[in-house]
């Protein structure tokens, strides 16, 4: 059961894009926080579009800042120890890998027609997203 004013309740309304609603929510994850942007400045009506460009902005933008985050960190270990070097690199790599799970399991939710929150980030992006 769809809730009345959910962004769920517009995967059948047109996208303001010109294209189907789950293709333009799917083309929000395509590069990330940016292809997100690029989304949210073209859509305006549609919410099921705009929940999932403020997800990828939000929740990919944040994944991708704690990655080099986490590389500036391992730089900056250099200088201390070479197993805070270590340990950083890997945090990085774990947390590019989490980002490339994060960006297939919502480009394929939303290709699919279906909103799928991510954890901290996804009613911050469902409120933004109503707020038309």
């Amino acid at each position: 059961m769809i809730k009345q004013g959910s962004v769920a309740s517009d995967v059948a309304v047109g996208s303001a894009t010109g294209l189907e609603p789950q293709f333009a929510a799917a083309m929000a994850y395509l590069a990330g926080p940016l292809s997100g942007a690029i989304i949210l400045m073209a859509e305006r009506s549609n919410r099921f579009v705009r929940f999932h460009a403020w997800q990828a902005i939000l929740g990919l933008g944040m994944l991708g800042a704690a990655a080099v985050a986490c590389l500036f960190l391992a730089f900056g270990g250099l200088f201390l120890s070479p197993t805070a070097f270590i340990g950083f690199y890997w945090l990085a790599g774990i947390t590019a890998a989490l980002w490339l799970v994060v960006w297939a399991r919502c480009l394929f939710a939303a290709f699919g027609g279906t909103v799928y929150k991510l954890p901290f980030v996804g009613d911050r992006a469902e409120r933004r997203a109503l707020n038309l």
